[in-house]
């Protein structure tokens, strides 16, 4: 009696194990990088920086159109100065020769940009818009207050231009807080960003484990 004993195809063996590897490193590597994204962009939003600045955050998966033994997640974003500012908590100081950083109150009208953005008017356009020159009061801490004369809106909010028309029609002008001008400027730290990537990086190897005990 003869007794046959099969050798296994260690080939397609070893390409199965790999496979499967692949496969839960891959899946793993997916679903981290996407809670991660999330986690970033909830920072932003919770920091209120507002959507469009969350959304800059963005992430790939490589290899991204196939499953690979050792996946990367890269996660970036679109505004890394802005970001990085918030991280470090930087100190913004004037550029080419001015003295003094503006920043508008409430009272500035907002000005359509590029791409439909929409952000304060520069003291430029408020000159322009109100067709005269801000004046300046010195405040406190150095820092320097600058007004306009306008009268209030004839329905809701915000503030026109002092024109004959509405003058006439009895709005009196008012002196209007527009910029508080400061030597320098401290950004906050709002963001963290290594907190979340040490979470992540642990959450990859559990979900990696995970992947591996259910394929196997």
């Amino acid at each position: 009696m003869n007794v046959e004993i099969g050798i296994p195809d260690f080939a397609k063996v070893m390409r199965e194990a790999q496979g499967g590897v692949a496969r839960a490193a891959t899946v793993a590597m997916r679903a981290t990088t996407g809670d991660a994204l999330r986690e970033l962009r909830g920072q932003v939003t919770s920091a209120g920086l507002g959507q469009r600045m969350a959304n800059t955050w963005r992430g790939n998966v490589y290899p991204k159109s196939r499953n690979g033994m050792n996946p990367a997640g890269y996660i970036y974003s679109r505004a890394p100065d802005i970001i990085d500012s918030f991280v470090r908590g930087a100190t913004i100081v004037p550029v080419n020769g001015t003295r003094f950083l503006a920043i508008p109150t409430d009272n500035v009208p907002r000005a359509l940009g590029r791409r439909g953005s929409s952000r304060r008017m520069t003291p430029a356009q408020v000159e322009h818009t109100f067709n005269q020159d801000l004046f300046y009061q010195r405040g406190k801490n150095g820092r320097v207050l600058a007004f306009i004369n306008a009268v209030g809106a004839r329905r809701g909010r915000g503030i026109r231009q002092g024109t004959k028309r509405r003058l006439a029609q009895g709005r009196a002008l008012k002196r209007v807080l527009m910029f508080t001008l400061v030597p320098a400027a401290r950004m906050p730290k709002l963001l963290d960003l290594e907190g979340p990537a040490a979470r992540w990086s642990a959450a990859y190897i559990d979900a990696f484990t995970r992947g591996l005990e259910k394929d196997w």
